[in-house]
């Protein structure tokens, strides 16, 4: 929390919503902070600590990139973040309201709802651009069976997109661990449909965090990304000893990537 705060003191002085588009390191500093923003207040439950405001502008900007540049995946690919990230601030507002109690039972059911058709709008509506089969991974070089400690298979055709597309990957990584996130958020008991459903979400960012491990095509970096959704799924795996070491071999390997 001192890290943030520091973080949001230094870019709110230094930056507007609007003067932090103009640059690419301003552009990036601000996709980096407002990953760790939302993060930080899905899990504590409370809002973010950039208005609204910085969130919108970023989507606009990206947006806009898209009209201009029709072509660039890259364009199409922060924008489907920016709007990504858009709504799970929404989310952090909702739980804040809740956590305050300052929305009524009713209220908070309605608009968990709007958010959660919003997310599979998101999902649906994703540009087919970015999700060119042509670029699904189908082969894995020295791959083999899996073992006793694996809880998921990291060789299964169809986890990831090789570049220019694996910027999508790790989209649809983050979007399990946002719709994990707000499912189990909902108002009443989670049913064992829920509960399962949540599993496989979980699962679902598992797979991709092990096969982006031992595809030897992932881009330098790439599972530190998923440090937090990783985080995310370690909550609605079963509570077993094979998934609580597979799951602290993973934490343990990472802090090893820094």
């Amino acid at each position: 929390m001192g890290h943030q705060r520091a973080a949001f003191e230094l870019l709110t002085q230094l930056f507007t919503p609007q003067t932090i588009m103009q640059s690419p390191t301003g552009r990036m500093i601000l996709a980096w902070y407002t990953r760790f923003d939302v993060f930080i207040g899905i899990m504590g439950s409370f809002e973010t600590s950039l208005s609204r405001e910085w969130f919108a502008t970023y989507v606009e900007y990206h947006s806009s990139k898209t009209v201009t540049e029709p072509e660039n995946l890259a364009s199409k690919t922060d924008a489907s973040s920016a709007r990504l990230r858009h709504i799970t601030m929404e989310m952090t507002l909702l739980l804040g309201k809740g956590a305050r109690q300052e929305i009524s039972e009713g209220e908070y059911a309605a608009e968990h709802d709007r958010i959660s058709d919003t997310l599979n709008e998101w999902k649906d509506g994703l540009d087919p651009a970015l999700q060119d089969s042509s670029h699904v991974v189908t082969e894995f070089p020295g791959a083999h069976a899996m073992g006793p400690d694996d809880i998921v298979n990291p060789f299964v055709p169809g986890v990831l997109f090789r570049p220019p597309l694996f910027a999508s990957s790790i989209l649809n990584c983050e979007w399990h661990s946002i719709f994990l996130m707000h499912a189990s958020q909902a108002v009443s008991e989670p049913s064992d449909e829920d509960r399962a459903q949540l599993m496989e979400h979980a699962y679902a960012i598992c797979q991709i965090c092990e096969t982006v491990q031992f595809w030897p095509q992932s881009p330098e970096g790439s599972l530190v990304i998923l440090h937090s959704s990783l985080a995310i799924a370690s909550l609605f795996v079963p509570r077993d000893s094979k998934h609580h070491m597979w799951i602290r071999r993973k934490f343990a390997l990472l802090e090893r990537m820094g």
